[in-house]
């Protein structure tokens, strides 16, 4: 029955493919639609609920076509299949967030703050490139100027196992930084990898080297142990996490951590409000300076 119903499915409707925001493609036939979500069917399943907000784009699915020419020339009869290949798309994603904390009183105090995030997918790789920077001034006195940037790019071994390489700089003043840059490989797993929520782990090698204000120089590698979650709570709250634990190769008292959460509200299709928290831990700082920096900020986003 269940193999009747899907040829019953095949010729009533095109087999489609759903490009997911996340990177993520889901084929089969479409069994019902609504203005929320779409259920699909395949040869795996009876019936998948897909929110239409995860839907980046629809593509059909070519199936190879016979050539029925061949079959009726006289001199040699035979059937030629031609398979039309098409490319995998290169889907690309990105938001920009800005925001703003003003304050005029006993002490006036101005705090700029902004992000931008680009991700492409293509086929099995996905390259993400995440720019952020902070700058601010309480009573004319410089309380805040940041930037950093990363790029991480990850290429699918399998459906659960993938490998990835990041790549880090940035400076930060107030914590006395001139600049600093990291790179390191490792191997992640999709460990769920669902419509609506993902968790993914990973471990590898981490090499970071810093140039301080006081003209002295560090260099160390670390482990990297992290993990990122994300959850679509509704069709407008989103929650995202994510925390990684860097220890020192060959002497795990020194370490560094990093915990981030952006909780996200969408006041339009593209618009949206994000609330995040930002935690930065180091065991071995630049001299004078704590060794934790918390950042708490909203900010308002648009999508393209």
């Amino acid at each position: 029955m269940a193999a009747l119903a899907l040829l019953w499915l095949g010729a009533a409707a095109q087999e489609v493919i759903l490009h997911l925001r996340n990177g993520d493609r889901i084929t089969g036939f479409i069994a019902s639609e609504t203005t929320n979500h779409v259920v699909l069917t395949n040869a795996w399943t009876t019936g998948v609920t897909v929110p239409l907000s995860t839907i980046l784009k629809r593509e059909p699915v070519v199936r190879p076509v016979t050539n029925t020419a061949a079959v009726a020339t006289a001199t040699a009869p035979s059937t030629t299949t031609t398979n039309i290949i098409r490319k995998a798309p290169m889907i690309w994603a990105g938001e920009i967030q800005l925001g703003v904390d003003l304050g005029y009183g006993e002490k006036n105090r101005q705090l700029y703050t902004g992000r931008t995030k680009i991700a492409m997918t293509y086929h099995r790789m996905r390259n993400i490139f995440d720019y952020n920077f902070s700058y601010g001034r309480t009573d004319g006195i410089l309380s805040a100027n940041r930037m950093d940037g990363l790029i991480k790019t990850d290429y699918d071994l399998t459906r659960r196992v993938y490998v990835y390489n990041l790549a880090g700089a940035g400076y930060d003043e107030i914590r006395k930084i001139n600049f600093r840059y990291e790179v390191g490989p490792g191997v992640g797993y999709h460990l769920v990898k669902r419509t609506n929520f993902l968790f993914n782990t990973e471990a590898g090698i981490n090499y970071q080297a810093k140039y301080l204000a006081d003209d002295t120089k560090s260099e160390q590698f670390f482990y990297r142990l992290a993990e990122d979650a994300t959850w679509k709570i509704n069709h407008r709250l989103t929650l995202d996490e994510k925390f990684e634990y860097f220890p020192e190769v060959g002497d795990f008292g020194q370490y560094r951590l990093r915990f981030e959460s952006n909780l996200r509200y969408a006041l339009m299709t593209r618009v949206f409000l994000t609330l995040t928290v930002l935690d930065q831990y180091e065991s071995d700082p630049a001299s004078g300076i704590g060794p934790n920096d918390l950042q708490i900020r909203s900010t308002l986003g648009v999508k393209f």
